[in-house]
């Protein structure tokens, strides 16, 4: 595999990855079970949506998230799972995990916190123990239309950074990259809408402050197909290990 460069731009770490023909659940719960893994901590698991779909794959997992809000729902959509209310840079003491993962979760902590959030990450696991993080990179038709409501490019590129940084630094070690397109569907504008604001409820505000400019970029960059407009976003998952855990292999 190539050596990792931090600034490079989307389409060449997407070069760089090998794709697989999945989803994002499947990449995860295909990555976890090859691996052996059981005890799953997800980090920033928000309502549980992955959290529900990793429990019903048979793993023992472990959300946490820093919304209380968000733990709600989770909790009452899952309510024998355990949900844990911390930041990732700033994590409990926690018995070891088999895995931890980021799904499109490590561009939503602040900047300067990504590294250590990863490397807290990696501190929870056994030996041995794997991290998987998972993140949408800044190009796609699903990101350019949702730019008029909040444009991610500068904090998906420091995701970017900070996890190709810590491997280039040799302080974490790549053991795979891979890619895909998660294709997504929408009756029409204000069903996507409501999709980015199940994520953040302040979009929906952003979203009406501008309208017309959002208006344009979801015309520009949907295509229909069977009645539905459809919306494309280029991901990336890194499975990570610790530098002492490498055995010597790169």
């Amino acid at each position: 595999m190539q050596h990792p460069n931090p600034l490079e731009k989307p389409e060449d770490l997407l070069a760089r990855a090998r794709s697989v023909s999945s989803d994002t659940a499947g990449v995860l719960i295909t990555s976890l079970r090859e691996a052996r893994s059981r005890r799953i901590l997800e980090l920033g698991c928000g309502d549980g949506t992955i959290t529900a779909l990793l429990h019903e794959a048979g793993f023992d997992v472990t959300g946490l998230d820093p919304s209380a809000e968000a733990l709600a729902r989770a909790r009452a959509r899952l309510p024998s799972v355990t949900f844990i209310e911390a930041h990732a840079e700033a994590l409990p003491e926690l018995r070891p995990f088999d895995a931890a993962c980021f799904v499109n979760a490590l561009h939503h902590v602040e900047p300067p916190a990504m590294t250590g959030a990863v490397l807290n990450a990696l501190s929870v696991l056994r030996p041995g123990g794997l991290l998987h993080v998972v993140e949408p990179l800044a190009t796609g038709s699903f990101f350019r239309a949702m730019r008029p409501v909040e444009d991610e490019s500068a904090i998906r590129q420091k995701a970017v950074q900070a996890v190709e940084s810590l491997i280039s630094e040799g302080r974490i070690v790549l053991r795979d990259l891979r890619r895909w397109t998660r294709e997504s569907r929408f009756r029409d504008l204000e069903e996507f809408v409501d999709y980015l604001a199940r994520v953040d409820p302040d979009r929906a505000a952003l979203a009406q402050g501008n309208a017309a400019a959002l208006a344009r970029a979801w015309r520009d960059n949907i295509r229909v197909r069977d009645g539905k407009a459809v919306l494309v976003q280029p991901l990336v998952c890194w499975t990570l290990a610790r530098a002492e855990d490498s055995g010597g292999r790169p």
